[in-house]
């Protein structure tokens, strides 16, 4: 699954600016879980029910609007429900929108949509919802569908080139990278981001125009942000907010890891609450300097002194451990590897372990681990089983 800005597609198919890739999106983002409640509470006030004249909580009157969100797929986008009488409650869409788009649309602005694609490869997910795929290993240019857009891969490195854009136009794009793999993006600034295995991140294709230059990530990522003073650099999670003009930085925020961090090399970053951005708010750090968000619902951070090379050693290809409990060395493990742990020596998870792995196989790091504490594992193809060890 990869995930798509439903806010995005929402106010543009009530502006009937909507693509049918966008239209196909909405119509099975509407169908699944309580994303018809959603959808209901944003466009019932005064439209639906006064244009149907009848509840919009009925079943039909659901359905019927599936069917014309599934009719516009192959047509040209018309306003919901078209018909001439229509425009006479535009004003009153307006009124609805200002109000609820924002506390709606604002809590939940990713959507899983399948991908059709190889789950073990790299991939970039277009605006219009078109996907590439990346091989890091061979250089390549790739042209989307109505050649818009130009990937280039060169030694590594992704470049993006779009036609003109029209002022005010913003086209995000998703890089979504799987265990195992890494990659490193080029962005229009001339921003270096090198993603490591298990991350995504969301981003424009050009930050012309734009009064900042603001990403969203998940999982981890290392920037070396090109200065600019008017124009601060963004990076987004789910838990934290950093701010920057022009440094060197490392952001960690894996969902299965509980915590969010990042460690600043150079320059200097400020750190706040993603609904809490104002300058004045932002918690400062100075190079060499960690701030930790453990997501328990507090409003600061924990600020440490800490020696970097060991948080930005993954860049090199080099994995490292300084005093990691073994349950967060499995799930770094899983993610370099591309690998299915399964610890059953739950009492190993607490044990503490300090090292540096540079390309050695998954085999040589548990056995070095194992000349530290007493465990044992079998392996088969992608499994791994951690046991506890059999009495002498």
């Amino acid at each position: 699954m990869t995930k798509i800005d439903i806010r995005r597609i929402i106010t543009r198919y009530i502006n009937q600016e909507a693509s049918q890739e966008e239209l196909a999106i909405l119509y099975e983002w509407v169908k699944k879980g309580n994303n018809k409640d959603v959808f209901k509470k944003l466009v019932q006030a005064d439209f639906l029910v006064n244009y149907e004249d009848k509840s919009w909580e009925t079943e039909e009157a659901f359905e019927s609007f599936l069917h014309t969100i599934k009719e516009k797929e192959t047509k040209r986008v018309r306003p919901l429900f078209a018909g001439d009488h229509i425009w006479k409650y535009a004003a009153v869409i307006a009124v609805t929108l200002c109000s609820s788009l924002y506390f709606l649309l604002n809590q939940s602005p990713f959507v899983d949509v399948p991908m059709e694609v190889d789950r073990n490869q790299i991939t970039l997910q277009l605006e219009n919802g078109e996907i590439l795929t990346i091989d890091p290993k061979s250089d390549a240019t790739v042209q989307s569908k109505n050649g818009s857009t130009v990937v280039s891969l060169v030694q590594g490195v992704l470049t993006q080139k779009e036609e003109q854009l029209k002022r005010g136009e913003v086209r995000n794009n998703t890089i979504r990278v799987p265990y195992g793999k890494n990659l490193t993006i080029t962005l229009q600034d001339g921003t270096v981001v090198m993603l490591n295995s298990g991350s995504s991140m969301t981003y424009p294709s050009s930050f012309v125009d734009m009064n900042t230059r603001e990403v969203q990530l998940k999982g981890e990522a290392f920037f070396e942000v090109t200065k600019n003073l008017e124009k601060p650099f963004i990076v987004k999670t789910e838990t934290m907010y950093t701010q920057v003009f022009g440094t060197v930085f490392n952001v960690s925020a894996y969902a299965e890891d509980g915590a969010s961090e990042v460690v600043l090399v150079e320059g200097s970053v400020g750190v706040g609450k993603p609904d809490n951005t104002r300058g004045e708010d932002l918690q400062m750090l100075r190079p060499s300097q960690k701030a930790i968000d453990a997501s328990d619902g507090g409003e600061g951070f924990v600020v440490e002194d800490v020696d970097v090379s060991s948080y930005i050693s993954w860049t090199q290809g080099i994995l490292s451990f300084e005093n990691e409990s073994m349950g967060q060395i499995v799930k770094r493990l899983q993610r370099q590897y591309n690998i299915k742990i399964v610890n059953q020596y739950k009492e190993l998870d607490e044990r503490r372990f300090t090292g540096m792995f540079d390309e050695e196989s998954i085999d040589h790091v548990l056995r070095t681990i194992q000349a530290h504490t007493h465990f044992s594992y079998d392996k088969e193809e992608d499994l791994i089983i951690i046991k506890k060890p059999a009495k002498q």
